[in-house]
């Protein structure tokens, strides 16, 4: 078991267990066992691995494991003393079970060391790839087993060779660096940063609908124009932007390829519509995903035949259409305009003006009721408006689940 597949902070817990080297066998053994229930890790694998780099299965390790423990009993009735876990476990392996033929004693903070730098991009600090394959395999079995859903960002520098070209790849180096410390910052602590590779990054969002993670995505994608159109880069003036592409499981995928190839086809999306933007998948019998609409979106709709503003409340939308609630009926295939604020305080004039069609009208059920109009928008939607007019969930993550970085 790789220490990649193991989320920081499960790793951090089996750390303290290990490091522990009195501990009370039977709660040692419970503890391993919680572990591995709530953060559905190969905990007692993972155990042997950080003791004595051993590659066991799970229910090998268990069996192992408490056969160290006994043996550590054995030691301490013949010593007179507790020799602890780590002399027990490497005599064990050395003398009883012969799975070690010539063990070397290496320091516990030194062989951490060891282990992030295989698991972290030397340039960037970001996980590597291959650590961002193993968190995206753990997440999906997660999501599998627990019907949580999860998103996946790919984000790649705009004209960045031009930027090597000119500067030489030393600076590029320098860009990478500041590019990552953005993303850091812009994340939660259990979402997981790669270095997916040359100027790629990846982003795994447990727990996260599309549209809550096309928010972290454009907060990435807006740090990073804001932070290089402001500041030099080594003393240079130099413009950085970025494209993004999501995809979200399950409905964009159901294994990690699928959704690392549709993420990646919505980056091309992005990079062919003009760059700097981020851009959702979609793959549904409707061209665009329909969400429900925020409660205080503020909406005014304009009608061709009268030209007098109305106001009218979402109840769902897309970037191709949306579905309002009215006091008035308004007549079938009319034009319309709708006006959607971007914030509730601010002032009409920085409304989004999205004029259409009226392609629906259901009467109101009763007289207390509205009726329902559905309106086709001209041209589609900007991602931004949508963003602010829809419903986004992006909760915390449920402590059970013992999700980390």
């Amino acid at each position: 078991m790789a220490a990649q597949r193991v989320a920081e902070r499960t790793r951090q817990r089996l750390l303290a267990l290990v490091k522990g080297d009195h501990p009370d066998p039977g709660r040692f053994m419970n503890r391993l066992r919680e572990l591995r229930t709530l953060d559905e890790v190969p905990a007692f694998a993972e155990a042997i691995r950080l003791l004595a780099h051993l590659e066991v299965p799970e229910n090998e390790a268990e069996a192992l494991l408490g056969d160290v423990l006994k043996h550590r009993e054995t030691m301490s009735g013949a010593l007179g003393r507790d020799p602890g876990l780590r002399v027990a476990a490497v005599d064990y392996l050395s003398n009883v079970d012969r799975r070690l033929v010539n063990p070397k004693i290496v320091e516990m903070s030194e062989f951490e060391r060891t282990e992030r730098s295989a698991a972290t991009d030397p340039l960037t600090r970001l996980y590597n790839r291959r650590s961002f394959r193993d968190a995206l395999d753990r997440e999906v079995r997660r999501g599998r087993r627990y019907g949580l859903c999860l998103s996946l960002a790919i984000l790649d520098l705009d004209d960045f060779k031009r930027v090597n070209d000119l500067y030489g790849h030393l600076f590029g180096d320098v860009v990478l660096q500041r590019v990552a410390r953005l993303v850091r910052r812009s994340i939660r602590e259990a979402d997981v940063a790669c270095r997916y590779g040359g100027e790629e990054f990846a982003v795994i969002l447990p727990e996260t609908e599309r549209l809550g993670a096309y928010a972290v995505a454009s907060r990435i994608r807006e740090r990073v124009e804001a932070s290089f159109r402001d500041e030099p880069t080594g003393g240079r003036m130099v413009p950085m932007t970025l494209s993004g592409g999501l995809a979200a499981y399950p409905e964009d995928g159901l294994e990690p390829d699928p959704l690392v190839a549709r993420a990646d086809e919505a980056l091309y999306v992005a990079k062919r519509g003009g760059k700097n933007r981020i851009t959702l998948y979609h793959l549904e019998r409707r061209r665009w995903v329909r969400y429900p609409a925020r409660p205080q979106a503020r909406i005014r709709m304009e009608s061709g035949e009268e030209g007098a503003g109305r106001p009218a409340m979402a109840l769902n939308l897309s970037r191709s259409g949306i579905l309002l609630e009215t006091e008035d009926p308004v007549l079938p295939a009319s034009p319309v305009v709708l006006f959607m604020g971007r914030k509730t305080d601010d002032p009409p004039d920085r409304d989004w003006v999205l004029p259409g069609r009226v392609v629906r009208v259901e009467p109101r059920p009763s007289a207390s009721a509205r009726f329902r109009i559905g309106v086709a928008f001209d041209q589609p939607m900007a991602e931004e408006c949508l963003l602010v007019q829809a419903a986004a969930v992006r909760q915390p993550l449920r402590a059970a689940r013992g999700s980390g970085r």
